[in-house]
């Protein structure tokens, strides 16, 4: 797949034609991400639905200026209108009218979680747009369970009356790779191995990775203004430029012996081991306290060892990989 177009930026239509039901683009700052996947779904007239993670970030794009439809003028008039309780993206003539019928709505993660009854049937596909927050940004608990949730509302039924799934979009900057959503779409290794293995685009199970390395765009930037006076080997560089996690390079993340440590518990891929003033979570195998994936275990799990996140707080335990430092906080619901 020709991931570029010849003017340096992600070529959104040939990721669109992939058969993938779900697309995820990781990648450095201002590529065409959300300008490519928003200008393919007015060309091709796709109904959709634009996810935000908050109803802070909803009324930060819902602005005349702030709109993320207007840079398309004049090619197409479409902005954001209240519709009732809910946004809709319609077109409007040249008096700002706006047209019917609508181009889709947008909605905030949270929002869906207080839905009931929805008829998501008319939608094909739903970009969530900065699906990874930035470090500073106050995150919510599950929100990797709150994306589960709605994508099943919205898909419904359709693939049980012979229809094709919605078509998901996951877009976000290299932002953090401890993230929920991931998490719970089983993709941290994935996007992992990927990096170490210096892929730029990968497919798993009806899904297509996409983490661009070598965008033309990305290193014209390196010589603007703000770039030229920043320190190159800061994490802020890191992700603009070089599509880099930029809060990964972590203390916490270490490669050491068990030689010593007493088994914990197991709860697969991850198993803890204790010692005298550190526990270790690491992918070598024991035999103790092994924990199941139902929701009843990963409950009794947090009840059992609720003190461990104490011992996390404090600094006191270390991780093999990042996955599982991901997997972890996923699992005890930590969000620091």
């Amino acid at each position: 797949m020709n991931l570029y177009n010849n003017d340096g930026y992600l070529n959104i239509e040939a990721i669109a034609q992939h058969p993938s039901w779900l697309k995820v683009i990781i990648g450095a700052r201002q590529i065409g991400k959300t300008y490519g996947t928003l200008l393919y779904h007015l060309r091709h007239n796709v109904q959709h639905i634009l996810l935000r993670r908050t109803t802070e970030e909803l009324d930060m794009i819902t602005g005349a200026e702030t709109n993320p439809y207007k840079v398309f003028e004049p090619e197409f008039k479409t902005a954001i209108f209240k519709a009732g309780k809910f946004l809709s993206i319609n077109d409007y003539d040249s008096d700002g009218v706006k047209l019917m019928p609508a181009r889709g709505m947008v909605l905030s993660l949270a929002q869906i979680a207080h839905i009931r009854g929805f008829n998501g049937s008319a939608y094909e596909s739903i970009i969530f747009d900065e699906f990874i927050p930035e470090k500073h940004v106050h995150r919510f608990r599950s929100e990797g369970d709150a994306l589960l949730n709605a994508y099943t509302t919205i898909n419904g039924n359709r693939e049980l009356q012979g229809r094709p799934p919605c078509r998901l979009w996951l877009l976000a900057n290299s932002n953090d790779i401890n993230n929920s959503i991931l998490e719970s779409l089983n993709l941290t290794d994935d996007i992992i191995k990927m990096r170490v293995k210096g892929r730029e685009w990968t497919e798993k199970d009806g899904a297509i990775i996409v983490q661009p390395a070598s965008s033309k765009i990305a290193q014209l930037r390196q010589d603007t203004a703000l770039m030229k006076m920043i320190d190159k080997g800061g994490d802020f560089y890191g992700m603009a430029i070089n599509n880099e996690f930029s809060y990964d390079r972590n203390p916490l993340v270490e490669s050491r012996s068990v030689k010593g440590l007493t088994p914990l518990f197991s709860y697969s891929p991850l198993y803890a081991w204790e010692g005298s003033n550190i526990i270790y979570m690491c992918r070598l195998k024991h035999s103790a306290a092994p924990y199941g994936t139902t929701e009843w275990d990963k409950e009794k799990l947090r009840a059992d060892y609720l003190w461990i996140i104490r011992a996390y707080a404090a600094g006191l335990i270390r991780f093999s990989d990042l996955r599982l430092l991901a997997l972890f906080k996923t699992l005890f619901k930590i969000e620091f």
